[in-house]
């Protein structure tokens, strides 16, 4: 079915995709290409401290939030700018705004304003924000960044660049700490310092204060049994330490001394950390490195034209088999019996095959209505034989005509929305089927506009039946009438293509007249009428008619203009006159081919 539907709307497939192809092409070779070049950094989220090895490690939820982190560090305003500015991006035409219109502007000898300050800046940095991708490589600690450039070099070297300048401000921060908390503890230990200086001196003023101690010993030695006491102190005070000294005095020098011991350990603490924390800052090191640095790449990353040529191809593709299937089914012509049936609301007699070259030669050259005759039982004379079973059985069920007491013959009108749907065919093909099958028939050719039954039936034309519409007196039923030697079916011709509006004579009395006279002596008057698009002749002709054969041309005729059509024969046919439809010219034999292969064994 889908290779018969493109072979029947190749035309509309190649007028959808082909168009959409070759735009797609010229668009993909106007594009500029652009070229990503990508390093790979790996973040480590240990701890270092090269003072203090054996630091404890994050846990690995942490370390997830840290590589998170530092991706969005990469993209972050304050890397870009360092990037703009070491790489002076800020006179780079490609991420400058409006880059493109400099060649425009140079023809007609015009000059861009070019904005400065932090307007430039911005604009740059926009830019320059959407030729970076930066992503972690799924659960990993590694990170990729990317930059696309037109240049392959340029975009190498910006995506070193970026890497760089992120390491660089990771060992910047990371030394700034350091250097923030030492100044903290500058602070702390000029206090401590002043501190251990007041208790100090508060000790010395409360030894020379008190006349006994010094009495007692010298300062000298106090301090010295001081710094020995717990231990030997009894020896290093002297024989004479001690006499003449109260208690409470020496309670409160001890109380002083201990104080001074306090700040003087805590102030070498803290004169320790500051010492520590002078000797990390200039032993910082950046917790992530470069493990692959961006190389110029070879291939453009933008456009890949080989995967955009596929997708073009297949949606052009796409689109051309979905405008086949919207002319096929709904806008185009008529491909099965449930379509015509359901669009046209009328019921289909028959699918009749498109001879053209077949099975069955043409003797004479006269057409396919010869194929009555030379070969009855082939696959087009067997759909001739089922639209006349069809008909007869619509007209008896619809309107009682064909009762045997009926004594007056059926007029059944053959008609088509365009022209060259093979409706005259058709006509003298039924016509002769009749006349074959014993009854009395007449074929009158009411396509006044171009007439053509004369060449089936191998005679030439009269003008007796036109002047006979024209007013010109009545020369006889008899007179007007010839015989198809082949079947004895009697025919009226029509005259040489008219040159005159054929549709007065249609609609005047003689017409109808003239039909009576027919149904009198006939079973079966068959009338071929011109196309409804063409002229209204039809029309008037279908008030008259007992039933009317709607000849569709299988995948040609437009649906549109077949409903257009039924619907002006329903306002203008007699309420009992049913409308069938014949869908001809159907061109897979596939559809015959139980009867086909029946009827061809057969012969």
């Amino acid at each position: 079915m889908l290779i018969g539907l493109a072979h029947r709307q190749v035309r509309t497939i190649l007028a959808v995709a082909l168009p959409i192809f070759l735009l797609s092409v010229a668009v993909l070779f106007s594009l500029t290409p652009r070229y990503t070049a990508q390093s790979l950094v790996l973040v480590d989220t240990s701890s270092k401290n090269l003072l203090d090895p054996n630091t404890a490690a994050t846990s690995g939820l942490t370390d997830n939030s840290r590589v998170e982190g530092e991706v969005r560090i990469v993209r972050s305003d304050a890397v870009l700018l360092d990037v703009i500015r070491d790489g002076n991006l800020l006179s780079d035409p490609e991420f400058t705004p409006n880059g493109f219109m400099e060649p425009l502007l140079a023809v007609v000898g015009l000059k861009r304003t070019v904005s400065s300050g932090d307007k430039a800046i911005g604009a740059v940095l926009d830019s320059f924000r959407y030729a970076v991708r930066v992503r972690r490589e799924g659960l990993t600690y590694l990170i990729t960044v990317g930059v696309t450039s037109k240049d392959a070099e340029k975009a190498a070297r910006l995506a070193n660049l970026v890497t760089a300048v992120y390491i660089k401000k990771q060992v910047e921060a990371k030394v700034a700490n350091t250097v923030s908390a030492g100044k903290i503890l500058e602070h702390q230990v000029t206090a401590a310092r002043d501190v251990l200086a007041q208790n100090e001196r508060n000790l010395d003023l409360f030894v020379t204060s008190h006349g006994n101690l010094q009495a007692a010993g010298s300062l000298q030695q106090l301090r010295l049994a001081d710094a020995q006491f717990g231990e030997t102190a009894s020896d290093a005070r002297g024989p004479n330490y001690g006499r003449g000294v109260s208690s409470e005095i020496v309670t409160q020098y001890y109380a002083l001394q201990q104080s001074a011991q306090v700040a003087r350990t805590q102030y070498q603490n803290l004169l320790t950390r500051l010492q520590d924390f002078e000797a990390q800052a200039s032993l910082q090191v950046a917790d992530s490195r470069v493990v692959s640095a961006a190389l110029a790449p070879i291939e453009p990353s933008y456009p890949r034209k080989g995967l955009v040529f596929a997708i073009v191809a297949i949606l052009a593709l796409g689109l051309g088999i979905g405008g086949a299937l919207l002319r096929e089914f709904f806008i185009g012509g008529f491909t099965s019996e449930d379509q015509v049936s359901a669009v046209l609301n009328i019921p289909l007699a028959s699918v009749t095959p498109d001879q053209a070259g077949g099975e069955v030669e043409k003797p004479h050259g006269r057409g396919l209505s010869d194929t009555i005759m030379s070969a009855p039982l082939s696959l087009f004379s067997e759909s001739l034989r089922r639209i006349r079973v069809s008909l007869d059985q619509t007209l008896l069920r619809n309107a009682g005509l064909l009762e045997p007491e009926t004594e007056t013959g059926v007029v059944v009108m053959v008609a088509s929305a365009l022209s060259g749907e093979g409706r005259s065919t058709l006509a003298t093909s039924l016509a002769r089927t009749y006349a074959l099958a014993g009854k009395r028939t007449l074929l009158v050719d009411c396509d006044l506009r171009k007439p053509s039954i004369h060449r089936h039936v191998d005679r030439e034309p009269t003008s007796a039946f036109v002047n006979l519409l024209r007013g010109e007196p009545d020369p006889g039923l008899a007179n007007m009438v010839v015989t198809d030697h082949a079947t004895n079916l009697s025919v009226i011709l029509g005259a040489r293509p008219a040159e005159f509006p054929t549709d007065e004579l249609l609609m005047g009395p003689r017409v109808r007249k003239l039909l009576e006279r027919a149904r009198q002596h006939f079973d079966y008057i068959i009338v071929d009428t011109p196309p409804m698009e063409a002229a209204v002749d039809a029309l008037y002709l279908a008030r008259l008619s007992d039933a009317v054969l709607f000849v569709v041309q299988w995948a040609t005729t437009p649906q549109k203009a077949a409903r257009k059509a039924v619907t002006a024969l329903r306002g203008h046919t007699r309420d009992a006159a049913p409308i069938i439809a014949v869908l001809n010219r159907q061109d897979q034999r596939k559809w015959f081919a139980v009867g086909g292969h029946y009827v061809l064994a057969s012969a």
